[in-house]
């Protein structure tokens, strides 16, 4: 992908993730990886690495909210 596929892609999941916290779906302690990266959507000055390292950590995120149950049990998924 083009840097600019990168920052789309990274503006969606912030997106994603931003109604995920605020519908309790995620807690916002799970963003502390990718607070620790320092790159926003906006960063645009940014390497297209930093964006792509981004992306993982909120996708990796978004997953992990969204496969746990209500009780927090990581092991069932959403589509059992």
């Amino acid at each position: 992908m083009r840097k600019k596929e990168h920052i789309y892609t990274h503006a969606l999941l912030a997106e994603v993730t931003r109604y995920l916290i605020e519908n309790d779906t995620m807690s916002a302690e799970m963003l502390s990886a990718y607070d620790a990266v320092e790159t926003r959507p906006a960063s645009i000055h940014k390497s297209k690495q930093n964006h792509r390292e981004a992306i993982m950590i909120l996708s990796s995120a978004i997953e992990s909210s969204l496969t746990e149950d209500h009780t927090g049990n990581p092991e069932q998924s959403l589509n059992r």
